[in-house]
């Protein structure tokens, strides 16, 4: 339309001129008819330059708006850039709070969540303000702003004079800083507002439209970055906590509820489940469970072992994006993810993870998942592990006790009762000095008795958790052998021990044990020695005793029982038991361990 007045304009102009100089020429009087038409191309040409000096300036108002709008995509796609390679929350944060600064021109902005469990205001992060008005703000916010009147806010803007509770009170300090209105651009996380982006300008209507319809793509971009952020801070403090499931040692159910927990929490998944494979009756178990409802015919129940068994037969993880139709008609999850649980070459279980949102689990987390799934794999191979050797040890001790209660107090008992018959015969013959002796005998034997008990449960309650490893343990043990049987013992130890495996220290405090307990029974010795020394491949303890010895040929007793014991402990470990030994020169057992360096580990 412009273009076509222009030419009318220029049209016009040139149809008078002409005219003009037709008439001058052909009337008398030229000379004035002349500078008539001159006057007239003077007007023409003054007439065609206003009118495209106008057209000029149009040109340079709509290619200046045309820069600002071309700037203006530039920055957001600079943003957009820049969120998608954000590595964290706050870096996030910090440009969703420029954003407005770049975009739209705002003097500053807020950015602002909603605490869903207190209905208040969290101010996360504030650009471009003064330190007065943050403060500000933040005092307000503090003071308690429901956070349900920003959730339900419509017009989303307002003046600095308006009833908007983020300027209550802060009028002066908006004035201050120059501020006469604000736009609130929501975040939305699964269809609901969840926290606002405020930014400030100094006119009172705020930007145009179109700069706040491109602040609200921004912000869902910026929306969907908080939400990757979030997820990668779980995921990275999940993979934390997988290195550590291997190290508590705890029962197999409580380990399997801390893998469950851990990992729904890394994934902000609503529910799930491990599914424990039964080899034995080719069926699913469930291991641990949570938030799944109650009864295995349910169709969240039917969800989790279908994923499992497609998983069991992939070996490999299965990731459902979205379970689509289904999900929708039974307001179920709408995705989940199955990891099957290896170790050694034998499926365990397989984790299943359910969400009500879409998408939360993806391809691209497949290697995560596979790294804990191969982390709970071990925890509970180890876990099982503890279990079978802690009840091989029960099994061993109740055996250690059962033969000591046989081979010692039960015959020390079986004896008592036989003097307590001949006693009775005694008291009936009158004869105090074979009463006298046999009481005697009988005391002797319930002393016997009572160090065998005493020593039983000694060695059920043997420890070596002490600080100073085996040798404190040794330490104690020896005092308190000393302070019941009154015996002198001499204890050697290396100082600045390296500490050994609890099983080794284990191991060999109970061998000390017994060699003691030997030495009170059958040496009749008065002087008892016991080194522990420390070299740098095994381990070597030695317990001598000046006593009566005895024939290593001779047919077994009870003290050769309690030998083959102690070899059995030392074979366990690895290591060798030497008996060195004759009538009337005393015993010397030495027991030989290997403890290579990789063994040792770090003092408490």
């Amino acid at each position: 339309m412009r273009h076509s007045t222009l030419a009318a304009t220029v049209a016009a102009l040139v149809v008078l001129q002409v005219a003009l100089w037709v008439a001058a020429l052909t009337t008398p009087g030229r000379g004035q008819a002349v500078a008539l038409g001159i006057l007239a191309s003077v007007a023409a040409v003054l007439l065609l330059w206003a009118a495209m000096a106008g057209r000029e300036a149009e040109l340079r108002a709509s290619h200046a708006r045309l820069a600002e709008a071309h700037r203006q995509l530039l920055a957001a796609h600079d943003i957009g850039a820049e969120i998608a390679s954000a590595e964290d929350i706050q870096q996030v944060l910090e440009l969703a709070a420029r954003a407005p600064v770049r975009l739209a021109g705002a003097l500053g902005s807020a950015f602002i969540t909603f605490d869903e469990e207190r209905d208040r205001l969290h101010l996360d992060m504030a650009w471009g303000l003064s330190g007065p008005y943050v403060d500000g703000l933040r005092r307000r916010v503090e003071q308690g702003i429901p956070a349900e009147r920003c959730r339900q806010c419509q017009p989303l803007q307002a003046r600095v004079s308006a009833d908007c509770p983020l300027f209550d009170g802060l009028q002066p300090l908006a004035a201050a800083e120059g501020i006469q209105s604000l736009v609130c651009i929501p975040l939305h996380r699964d269809q609901r507002r969840t926290g606002i982006l405020t930014a400030y300008f100094p006119s009172p209507d705020g930007p145009p439209a179109e700069q706040v319809r491109l602040l609200n793509l921004v912000m869902a971009e910026i929306a969907a970055a908080l939400e990757n952020a979030r997820l990668r801070e779980r995921q990275v403090s999940l993979l934390a906590a997988a290195e550590h499931l291997t190290q508590p040692a705890q029962s197999l159910d409580d380990l399997l509820g801390q893998i469950l927990r851990t990992s729904l929490a890394g994934w902000a998944a609503s529910r799930g489940a491990i599914l424990c494979w039964n080899e034995a009756t080719a069926t699913w178990d469930i291991g641990a469970q949570q938030d799944m409802p109650s009864g295995r015919d349910h169709a969240d129940f039917r969800l989790a072992f279908a994923l499992a068994e497609q998983a069991q037969q992939s070996g490999d993880v299965v990731v459902v994006r979205d379970l689509g139709r289904r999900a929708q008609a039974s307001a179920g999850p709408r995705s989940a993810a199955a990891a099957p649980l290896h170790a050694g070459g034998r499926l365990l279980a397989v984790m299943v993870m359910m969400a009500d949102q879409p998408a939360r689990f993806n391809e691209s987390q497949r290697d995560l998942l596979q790294a804990i799934a191969h982390q709970a794999a071990l925890a509970i191979a180890n876990a099982q592990l503890r279990a079978q050797v802690q009840q091989m040890a029960i099994v061993e001790e109740r055996y250690r006790l059962a033969r000591e209660i046989h081979d010692g107090l039960a015959q020390t008992l079986g004896a008592l009762g036989w003097q307590m018959d001949y006693l009775q015969a005694l008291v009936k013959s009158g004869d105090t000095q074979a009463i006298a002796e046999l009481v005697g005998a009988a005391r002797q034997a319930v002393r016997e008795a009572y160090l065998d008990v005493r020593e039983a449960i000694d060695g059920l309650r043997l420890a070596v958790d002490h600080p100073g490893g085996l040798a404190s343990a040794l330490a104690e043990y020896v005092e308190d052998f000393k302070q019941r049987t009154g015996l002198a013992v001499e204890l050697t130890t290396p100082e600045g021990e390296a500490p050994l495996s609890p099983e080794t220290s284990l191991q060999l405090l109970r061998i000390a044990q017994e060699c003691l307990t030997n030495v009170r029974k059958h040496a009749a010795a008065s002087r008892v020695s016991v080194e522990l020394r420390r070299l740098p491949d095994r381990v070597e303890l030695t317990v001598a005793d000046n006593g009566r010895g005895f024939d290593p040929e001779a047919p077994r007793g009870r003290q050769h029982v309690g030998l083959m014991g102690m070899r059995e402990r030392a074979q366990s470990l690895g290591g060798s038991l030497t008996i060195a030994t004759r009538p009337g020169h005393g015993t010397r057992v030495t027991v030989v361990v290997p403890a290579p360096a990789p063994e040792l580990v770090p003092v408490p």
